[in-house]
């Protein structure tokens, strides 16, 4: 009996030292956790960027698009499971997420400054008629892979058509010209929201695609392809960003010899950046109609592109 009670006083005497060494082991084993998971990820991120590296030299090497290259490494979607309404409040309800968007997309789509309407000047240009073979030439600069719009229709069935489909194409987009009016169905568009980055929560952090007709980005592609080289000559030489035959890697350049040759000489340079907030969404039509006509392009397309 002696002999049980001195073994208890043993162990209740060593019940700190045990604890000690329980928790220390704990700790131990939770800190080469943490080292190995990181160990993982750091493996995990060097083959992932090793991996995209080799896809963007195939596409280097073969001549495909490096967008895609680049797109097909993102193969998942960040799902919209709740928005912050204006007042703060977080809200899961589909219907109160629906009215979250369209008041987010009126609001900013609604026009806020007054601009009167520009009032279109009156010359004697008519336009010619469409030939097929500008049908032709805008199908073959279309992109393929491009989701449909409502009709379903996509590049590649046009690109499959035949001659007889095209001179229709022609003849319809001819009188649409002329008269200045478009189906109806051409002002409907199906708008999908993609995930940028930030907070999901926040609908300023998601992009609207508008999934248009691929028929009706024909027939703007055949007015473009008109006025494009008037809107070209009247474009000042810095302007390198949306022209064709130019690239912002020249003013990048420009920049860069800027900054090596105030370095070098220790002279001042000052730099500034201009980011403007939803600078796309937020241009006024008519401004851009005034625009148009500012630059020479003839009356008959500047209403075509306002009724559009």
């Amino acid at each position: 009996m002696p002999s049980r009670l001195g073994q208890s006083d043993d162990v209740v005497l060593d019940l700190p030292c045990l604890h000690h060494q329980v928790f220390y082991t704990r700790f131990r084993c939770k800190r080469s956790c943490v080292e190995l998971a990181k160990l993982c990820r750091e493996a995990i991120k060097e083959d992932l960027k090793e991996r995209r590296a080799a896809v963007m030299d195939e596409a280097a090497e073969a001549g495909n698009s490096i967008r895609k290259a680049r797109r097909s490494f993102v193969n998942y979607k960040t799902k919209m499971t709740s928005l912050r309404r204006p007042d703060g409040t977080v809200t899961a309800s589909r219907r109160a997420m629906e009215k979250v968007i369209y008041d987010f997309y009126s609001d900013l789509f609604d026009s806020h400054v007054y601009l009167p309407t520009h009032h279109l000047r009156q010359d004697e240009y008519i336009a010619p008629s469409v030939l097929p073979s500008e049908i032709r030439h805008a199908i073959t600069s279309m992109k393929n892979c491009t989701a449909p719009g409502p009709d379903r229709i996509k590049p590649e069935h046009l690109k499959s058509i035949p001659p007889v489909i095209i001179k229709t194409l022609a003849r319809l987009f001819t009188r649409y010209l002329s008269e200045c009016k478009v189906p109806t169905s051409w002002k409907t568009s199906k708008t999908v929201l993609l995930y940028k980055k930030g907070d999901p929560a926040d609908i300023g952090n998601y992009r609207p695609i508008c999934l248009l007709s691929v028929i009706y980005k024909l027939f703007t592609r055949v007015i473009l392809n008109r006025i494009g080289r008037i809107l070209d000559e009247g474009q000042p030489c810095e302007q390198a960003g949306f022209r064709r035959g130019f690239s912002t890697i020249d003013h990048i350049h420009t920049l860069t010899r800027l900054t090596e040759v105030s370095r070098e000489y220790k002279m001042p340079l000052c730099l500034t950046f201009i980011d403007l907030k939803k600078a796309f969404d937020t241009v006024e039509t008519e401004a851009v109609i005034e625009a148009l006509g500012n630059q020479g392009v003839p009356t008959q397309y500047t209403r075509m592109l306002r009724e559009l």
